[in-house]
């Protein structure tokens, strides 16, 4: 059976059985579009670009993709909120925009500033360089390098380290896990997300009260997303206790899977193809960051950390208009964006097939697109660089293992280092 064959039974099938629920069916295409090979997945875009039923809808092509994510009124994050709602409260990824999302918007820009990126940028470097040189000749990317450097970076800007690293990072991915991952509704997931919910609320509400009583006290406090956060309270009418909260858990549990996926799937690609790893690593060695950031996103176009991004569908709204694939999607539906899809489209992607550095920032839909682009998007954008260019600017790279997973994650790749 081929892929739109597969997932045109499964789009027949939920339109036809009316008890079965829309999420179980956008689990099961991801899991079929996660299958089959980027050949495969061209000839769905050709063939039957869009597959719409009554309860979930497949996009495959770029232009259809990035209209279905400009559009935040027809097709919202509604199914990740109750979610978000029931571990962290409110926060603005699971918010649409409305009064509150644009107000607590305003109040984390505020706090995480643009200003402030080059000097994250230098944490992560140093921070990376630091732990490949007690790594010595080999190497995990995962335990040895990305979780420690996005640990202790996020200890120091955001001032909220968790209880230890392995706690902290175990907190965020199953939190992770269950808001964008758990399309299944799977009750040992949520079971595993609520009870680290449950810990790190307390932990934080701590870090907050006691950060605002040296505050009150006239003590000097680092200049982190916090105390920028616990100012804006009064100076600008910003967020309160409980919503800093919010918004932190958030935050982090964001930054911690997305960056350390990304980090292995980049450089798993890199050790396939030889040519591309020695020029990247020539570019790291000249100091040349932004040779390093293409060849980093353009390998994550081939091994992405996510292929798909989920909306749903508030009423019925045709796509694609005055194309012979114009489709209504109905309300309700759950609308599965196949990022990666769209970033091979060859209707939109010079030579798809191709390993290019020359791709515009705009090819790529790594950090999503629309209303709910990664708040993190600018900082992802060069601490991910920032780490490969510290891994590859000394001696040679080699592959010491394959990348190994631990569920929805990124367990170990084992790299030597040569020479």
């Amino acid at each position: 059976m081929t892929l739109v064959d597969e997932l045109s039974d499964l789009v027949d099938d939920v339109r036809d059985e009316a008890g079965r629920a829309a999420e179980h069916a956008a689990d099961l295409a991801a899991r079929a579009l996660d299958r089959y090979s980027l050949d495969a997945i061209r000839g769905l875009r050709r063939h039957r670009p869009i597959i719409a039923g009554r309860s979930v809808a497949i996009v495959t092509r770029a232009d259809d993709v990035r209209e279905v994510l400009a559009d935040h009124e027809a097709f919202t994050v509604a199914l990740y909120a109750p979610k978000m709602e029931a571990l962290t409260g409110p926060f603005i990824l699971g918010l649409d925009d409305t009064p509150l999302y644009r107000h607590d918007h305003a109040a984390l820009r505020a706090a995480v500033r643009a200003e402030d990126l080059p000097a994250v940028d230098d944490a992560v470097l140093a921070s990376a360089r630091e732990r490949i040189a007690d790594a010595g000749a080999e190497l995990d990317i995962v335990s040895d390098l990305c979780d420690p450097v996005v640990d202790e970076v996020i200890a120091s800007y955001f001032g909220t380290p968790g209880p230890d690293r392995a706690t902290q990072l175990r907190w965020a991915r199953t939190l992770f896990e269950e808001i964008f991952l758990n399309v299944a509704n799977l009750e040992t997931i949520r079971e595993r997300a609520h009870a680290d919910a449950a810990l790190w609320r307390p932990h934080l509400d701590a870090q907050i009260a006691a950060r605002q009583a040296a505050r009150d006290a006239g003590e000097d406090v680092p200049d982190d997303v916090l105390t920028r956060l616990l100012r804006g309270q009064r100076e600008n009418g910003g967020l309160h206790d409980i919503a800093i909260r919010h918004n932190l858990i958030g935050l982090i549990s964001g930054w911690i899977p997305t960056v350390g996926k990304a980090l292995a799937c980049i450089v798993e690609e890199l050790l396939e193809r030889p040519a591309e790893l020695a020029g990247v690593q020539a570019a790291a060695r000249a100091g040349d960051r932004d040779l390093v950031a293409a060849y980093a996103f353009e390998a994550l176009r081939f091994r992405p950390q996510t292929v798909a991004l989920l909306r749903t569908c508030a009423h019925d709204r045709t796509i694609a208009a005055g194309t012979d694939r114009e489709t209504t999607i109905q309300a309700g539906a759950i609308v599965f964006c196949a990022t990666q899809a769209a970033m091979f489209d060859e209707d939109a992607v010079d030579d798809p097939a191709a390993f290019r550095l020359d791709r515009s920032p705009d090819t790529y839909l790594h950090f999503g697109h629309g209303l709910h682009t990664c708040f993190g998007e600018q900082l992802n954008r060069r601490q991910l660089p920032a780490m490969l260019t510290a891994l590859l600017e000394g001696p040679t790279v080699h592959r010491a293992g394959r990348l190994r997973w631990d569920g929805p994650y990124p367990a170990e790749l084992r790299v030597a280092l040569v020479g």
